[in-house]
């Protein structure tokens, strides 16, 4: 993500902005530490000529292990990154976005969500390097920091954002779109992108905004009737055991007679 947008309405800043919410304050601080950890990791490797990219081999989304089980990697491989303005891209989507989103969800639900999104681009982009037969590893937050995105601009499909350089705003399904087709269409021979994590990720998370209020709110429905039905049965249930207990009574009386 090379482009850089700002809320037109609804700002961040520190100078008087809605305050950053705790998931995201936490994955930003973690994800940044991680990042400098690859670097410590690194230099020291290359530093003593022993194996490089230690941690994108073992943390990131690589095919050669993770069809051997290395189920981690669909978790690990969002906190890593290839470079710092890929960090930087990823993080001020997540600013920018995710406390919106938190706040509907809630920080424990964002959480999963983050990861989810995470996770489903994952799942999308190792299926795609086994279908091409590569073993390229693959590293960063796009797929969870887009599926924040996409979240956005369900929640808030008629917010305007500006996208530089462009000098209109764009509403946040616009913007949301924009993006999805940008991972769809992005340049598949250079393979420097993970367009297939880009687009689950997105996908996944448009699915759970849409969908998870709608089952949330059947359940509820469901669950709202099965207590209303519940407690009308339990007056007549008592009557009826009553009499029931009286005809027995009574039937056991005549066969002593």
């Amino acid at each position: 993500m090379s482009n850089v947008y700002y809320e037109r309405r609804y700002s961040y800043s520190a100078a008087g902005g809605r305050p950053i919410t705790f998931a995201v304050q936490r994955l930003i601080v973690a994800t940044t530490i991680a990042f400098a950890i690859q670097l410590i990791v690194f230099i020291p490797a290359a530093a003593f000529g022993a194996l490089p990219l230690t941690v994108e081999y073992w943390l990131g989304l690589n095919p050669a292990l993770l069809r051997f089980g290395a189920v981690w990697q669909l978790a690990t491989y969002i906190f890593l990154h290839g470079s710092l303005m890929h960090l930087f891209f990823n993080m001020l989507t997540l600013y920018f976005f995710g406390p919106d989103v938190e706040r509907i969800l809630s920080t424990r639900q964002f959480f999963r969500f983050y990861f989810l999104c995470g996770i489903v681009g994952g799942i999308c982009q190792f299926g795609l390097s086994i279908a091409q037969g590569s073993n390229a590893p693959t590293i960063g937050a796009s797929g969870a920091t887009l599926g924040v995105l996409a979240a956005c601009a369900v929640a808030y499909p008629k917010r305007e954002v500006y996208l530089f350089p462009l000098p209109f705003p764009l509403y946040m399904w616009a913007l949301a779109v924009l993006f999805f087709v940008l991972s769809l269409t992005s340049d598949r021979s250079a393979g420097g992108t993970a367009w297939a994590a880009h687009a689950g990720g997105m996908a996944f998370g448009f699915a759970y905004m849409k969908l998870v209020p709608v089952l949330r709110e059947w359940f509820e429905r469901f669950a709202s009737r099965a207590r209303k039905v519940d407690a009308s049965k339990e007056p007549l249930d008592a009557v009826g055991e009553a009499v029931d207990n009286i005809f027995k009574f009574d039937e056991e009386k005549k066969k002593r007679k």
